[in-house]
């Protein structure tokens, strides 16, 4: 594994099979292990169940459900930490969440979208909490989707302590241009790494559209895939680094200025 201050990042842009728990779950530890070498590995929103807003009963998952316990396994066989979306099933509903294990095989409490797009406002309940994730003995603010378009949310979760933004997506055409934007914008203004996973093809309706980054806390891209392609990236970053002088964005506010 790499050193303190450096992390592996592995970002996979695929399409799950809709509905398919057993086919995705599969699909998820066949990663793991062959991305042994990194320290997280970051699937697309909703990996676990695909896209899916109807007949959530069929599709939604516990954390303490034995199959999550299997991944758990894998990463802590493997060494290497885990995000990837799901249907979380919760009293009263469900939420479009985030599944986080530690590479010791820890699992996290889920991680719920607050910023629900579109018909997700029919579908699932929305989350009332953004709070970083540790994963790696790093603090990771995890961004679900249309979250990434909200600087609001990033901001929050590094004033919390985050030193990496992950974001992972299910963004379909005809908005890959608002995400490539916004995955660019909230690198350089918290100066911090930022790792873009997004899904391809076409699902429920949508035909999602890729382009998922590993982008540095310059803004600089450090990796990329295009719109279409079904692949992994792969990129090592430094955290745990403080910005200065001209560049320390987030020392440098003035937030008795910004109340409406």
């Amino acid at each position: 594994m790499t050193s303190l201050n450096t992390l592996r990042l592995t970002v996979i842009q695929e399409a799950p099979e809709p509905r398919d728990l057993a086919a995705n779950f599969s699909r998820v530890s066949e990663v793991i292990f062959a991305a042994h070498d990194a320290d997280l590995v970051v699937f697309p929103e909703l990996f676990l169940s695909g896209y899916q807003t109807t007949a959530l009963d069929e599709i939604a998952l516990l954390v303490d459900d034995p199959r999550i316990a299997g991944l758990a396994d894998c990463c802590r066989s493997a060494g290497t930490a885990l995000l990837a979306g799901f249907v979380e099933r919760a009293p009263g509903g469900f939420f479009d969440a985030y599944l986080a294990i530690d590479r010791d095989g820890t699992i996290r409490n889920a991680i719920r979208k607050t910023h629900l797009f579109g018909t997700e406002r029919e579908a699932f309940l929305s989350g009332d909490a953004l709070e970083p994730v540790t994963l790696c003995d790093t603090r990771v603010g995890v961004l679900n989707c249309f979250e990434l378009e909200f600087p609001e949310v990033s901001r929050t979760l590094v004033l919390r302590g985050a030193a990496l933004l992950v974001a992972g997506s299910a963004n379909m055409h005809p908005y890959e241009r608002d995400h490539v934007i916004a995955s660019s914008s909230r690198a350089l203004e918290n100066r911090l790494p930022v790792a873009y996973a997004n899904r391809v093809g076409s699902e429920s309706g949508h035909s999602f559209c890729g382009s998922s980054r590993i982008i540095d806390r310059d803004g600089s891209v450090l990796a990329s895939l295009d719109s279409v392609e079904t692949g992994s990236l792969t990129a090592e970053v430094e955290v745990g680094l403080r910005s200065d002088g001209v560049v320390d964005m987030v020392g440098q506010r003035r937030p008795e200025l910004y109340e409406p």
